[in-house]
């Protein structure tokens, strides 16, 4: 919270539209409400800069459109165009897939779907990276933690910096014993 995820991602995602090698950004995320939130927000940063879509068949056209840059989707309606479109163009593209909350929806079979991307940039925007001590059981033991899931961490912004920044309102937690019994 306060961290600045969803106006870091999209300043990524605008500059890197603004890179002359890049075709495509895609934002994913991982629940339907996140992806209205998501376009409101984008749109608060820079109106229409973003598209975002209601059906898989809305994001196969916008894909296919040189002029939209930024598209902000689901999941699981880019696993739906991924499964139902083996060959489509865009897997021939430079693409950058921008993910929100990657913590929630990385550590399955669908975080190697992406292999059909040809020329593929992943970056992961998480408030609770997975690390070794936290991770769970994985099919894959290679795909358990956020390092293993997309790279090097490129920042880290905690909790204790947000309040510094006055970005979050400061908290004190106070343990109070009410029960002698366990």
């Amino acid at each position: 919270t306060g961290s600045g995820k969803t106006l870091t991602s999209f300043k990524t995602a605008q500059l890197a539209t603004k890179l002359d090698y890049i075709d495509k950004v895609l934002f994913v995320v991982d629940r339907k409400d996140l992806d209205y939130q998501t376009m409101k927000e984008y749109d608060r940063f820079e109106k229409g800069a973003a598209n975002s879509n209601t059906s898989t068949a809305v994001l196969k056209r916008q894909l296919e459109d040189d002029n939209a840059k930024i598209i902000i989707t689901t999941i699981q309606k880019l696993a739906t165009f991924i499964k139902k479109n083996a060959g489509h163009s865009i897997f021939d593209k430079r693409v950058v897939i921008i993910f929100d909350e990657c913590h929630r929806s990385q550590f399955g079979d669908m975080h190697q779907h992406y292999e059909v991307f040809q020329e593929v940039n992943l970056f992961g925007f998480t408030g609770t990276p997975i690390f070794a001590v936290n991770a769970g059981v994985s099919k894959n033991p290679t795909l358990r933690t956020t390092e293993q899931a997309f790279g090097d961490q490129l920042h880290a912004y905690t909790i204790v910096d947000a309040i510094n920044d006055k970005n979050v309102l400061p908290f004190r937690g106070d343990y109070i014993k009410t029960m002698d019994a366990e």
